[in-house]
């Protein structure tokens, strides 16, 4: 009787001490994420682009927006905010980080929304121009051309 109660008082030690709870080690996840990102400061982003081609898919070619649809996304210091046809469709918080692209070797700067640092989309700008690459196979990019803060992309004559 002694053996059994020394076995189970072992056998629960060994089996609570080796144990982590799951809010320690989602938050031990979370903080390793963050860790892994280089946080940088973009401030050539900040302002609004007009989509003005896009390429990939599952077909890969380029093409033209729709005629009839004109995207404008905004950037403000903390977020990122779809305009279509000039109407705010879509408003998320957003931070630029250093990740792991699959189209390079290198880590490049990455937008990361809502606080999602497993789920970026890389970005490039070359003077008034700025690409953004979704970040998995047949994805797309988005060329985008800058615009005048007051202008809502929309053609008029």
């Amino acid at each position: 009787m002694k053996n059994k109660i020394t076995y189970i008082i072992f056998t629960a030690f060994i089996a609570l001490s080796s144990c982590k709870s799951t809010k320690a080690t989602i938050e031990e996840k979370a903080n390793d994420s963050t860790d892994k990102i280089e946080r940088t400061q973009e401030p050539t982003l900040i302002g609004r682009w007009k989509l003005v081609k896009l390429s990939g898919g599952i077909v890969g070619r380029e093409q033209l927006p729709p005629v009839n649809r004109v995207t404008v996304i905004e950037f403000t210091p903390t977020e990122m905010i779809t305009i279509i046809n000039g109407k705010e469709t879509n408003r998320v918080t957003y931070s630029i980080g250093q990740g792991k692209s699959i189209h390079k070797t290198e880590p490049v700067p990455m937008i990361y929304t809502n606080g999602i640092t497993s789920m970026g989309k890389s970005f490039r700008i070359e003077g008034n121009t700025l690409g953004i690459s979704e970040e998995f196979h047949d994805g797309f990019y988005y060329t985008y051309i800058k615009i005048a803060n007051d202008d809502d992309g929309l053609l008029r004559e």
